[in-house]
């Protein structure tokens, strides 16, 4: 819709009105959200905007605009995600494998039968299935003339009835216990690791707050506040950064926030470990589960609360610096049904956090959940005996440490993982997303 053209103009045509205006339409494809979104200064919106309901009430949508973007797809789908980028191979691997079988058992860009057999036919019609009145959510920020909205509103309400309502979702399998996908790719010079399991809460529970807290405790995304952060990467030196989300995660370009309008009516918490060499992987990998589950059995003391919550009060509002991610949070609220914007409902609910609360609600949320395990690395089927053999993993430095973390290494080295040859499965990475 967004770069095949319009009934009455080619993309070509289009990319030539649109860029006099500096202006943007663009998409983003979710499993369970696709957001259409567009960027244009106030004094081009009048011209702009006949483009835009052009662009998304009458899209071309024909054979050539199709087969074109079919390769694109596939190219991302194996040149990129399984070719070039192991770090969200590894992440898209462990959703995979966390739904099989489940409607978001397979990466946004499709498969690569899926992506063959479709047609553009079948964009067509799945078009007229999900783009329709009563799932169309609108929304603008901004400098706007006074009764645009209205305007906006009554455009769009020209789209169809929907023909049916959304289907509902299967619960995910819940299994006690690790599991593990190795993804054997050849070329791999380090080893990714994600890992993750199905959550039982969405923002609507009132115990996400917390979940978000302690989770940004642990890990939050590319800032050296989390533990995971401070343990294997400054005190180690294994790799980039480690991470965890109460939530799925996705980068907002430009940005280390996470990309608004990526809601979903089941969710999952995860961890993702930045490549780290080989020879520390299986370490690394007990190191991530030994510090969370440490966390969650000793909770975080009240000090360490007050301290990363006046941190992550400021941090936070750093989130609200642009009128397209005030919009999205705004977007996902109506989404969600919240009561009060996300951001200020976080501040609020952390207001009230103490070691005794935030360790029952992450224990009521986040004990005894059985972790789906992702690995990418080359030689993967070397990796099974040592991961279920129980044996220790001591890690490799090239510089000495201190005896504090030579000592804790021991304890890493040994944390049982419990696995069983049956819970371990190695995969070509050619074989993935099929």
């Amino acid at each position: 819709m967004t770069e095949g053209g319009t009934a009455v103009r080619t993309y070509a045509e289009l990319v030539e009105k649109l860029y006099p205006m500096a202006a943007s339409i663009d998409v983003h494809v979710d499993r369970d959200e696709t957001v259409f979104f567009a960027d244009v200064a106030t004094d081009a919106l009048e011209a702009f905007y006949p483009l835009f309901k052009e662009v998304l009430l009458t899209p071309r949508l024909d054979e050539p605009g199709v087969d074109r973007m079919r390769a694109r797809a596939t190219s991302e789908l194996l040149d990129e995600l399984r070719g070039a980028n192991d770090e969200a191979l590894g992440k898209e691997a462990m959703a995979a494998a966390l739904y099989e079988g489940h409607p978001y058992g397979h990466p946004p860009v499709g498969t690569e039968s899926g992506l063959a057999a479709t047609t553009a036919e079948d964009v067509r019609a799945h078009r007229a299935r999900v783009f329709c009145r009563d799932r169309a959510l609108l929304g603008v920020e901004g400098g706007f003339p006074e009764g645009f909205e209205k305007r906006f509103t009554h455009d769009f309400g020209a789209l169809p009835p929907c023909p049916a309502p959304r289907a509902a979702l299967p619960e995910p399998s819940a299994p006690s216990g690790l599991r593990v996908l190795i993804v054997d790719k050849p070329s791999a010079d380090s080893t990714a690791i994600s890992m993750g399991f199905a959550s039982d809460y969405t923002r609507k529970n009132p115990d996400f707050p917390a979940m978000e807290f302690f989770t940004d405790y642990v890990g939050l995304h590319r800032q050296s506040a989390g533990r995971l952060y401070h343990e294997l990467r400054e005190r180690r030196g294994f790799n980039y950064g480690d991470y965890a989300y109460a939530e799925y995660f996705e980068q907002d370009e430009g940005s280390r926030f996470a990309l608004p309008n990526l809601v979903r009516r089941q969710e999952m918490v995860s961890l993702w470990l930045r490549p780290v060499r080989p020879k520390n992987a299986i370490f690394a990998l007990r190191g991530a589960l030994y510090f969370y589950a440490q966390t969650l059995e000793r909770g975080i003391p009240e000090a360490e609360i007050e301290r990363f919550r006046s941190f992550l009060t400021r941090y936070t509002s750093l989130e609200e610096l642009t009128e397209t991610r005030r919009l999205g949070h705004g977007l996902d609220d109506v989404l969600y049904g919240a009561d009060r914007p996300y951001l200020e409902g976080l501040r609020e609910s952390w207001k009230r956090l103490d070691e005794t609360s935030l360790k029952a609600i992450a224990g009521r949320h986040l004990l005894g959940k059985g972790f789906q395990i992702a690995i990418v690395a080359k030689d993967g089927a070397a990796l099974v005996d040592p991961l279920v053999s129980g044996a220790p993993t001591p890690p490799s430095y090239d510089t000495p440490k201190s005896q504090d973390i030579v000592a804790e290494d021991k304890d890493i080295a040994r944390y049982p993982l419990g696995l069983r040859k049956d819970s371990v499965r190695v995969v070509k990475f050619t074989d993935l997303f099929k």
